[in-house]
């Protein structure tokens, strides 16, 4: 899979998580999940920098 079509598929993704918790979770569950996401977010940062760490001077 190119990484475009990677990008595509994942914002899909998105899309329908976010319907799916606008129409069926809970506040209480949603405050939950806002935290489970946030703690993905950071984990997915620090993946991208270790990335951009590790290519660093390799371009070109």
């Amino acid at each position: 899979m190119k990484f475009e079509n990677a990008g595509r598929a994942l914002d899909r993704e998105i899309a329908k998580l976010s319907a799916y918790v606008d129409k069926q979770v809970t506040p209480a569950a949603k405050k939950k999940l806002a935290k489970a996401m946030r703690q993905a977010a950071s984990r997915l940062r620090r993946l991208a920098m270790e990335l951009d760490r590790q290519t660093a001077g390799k371009s070109g």
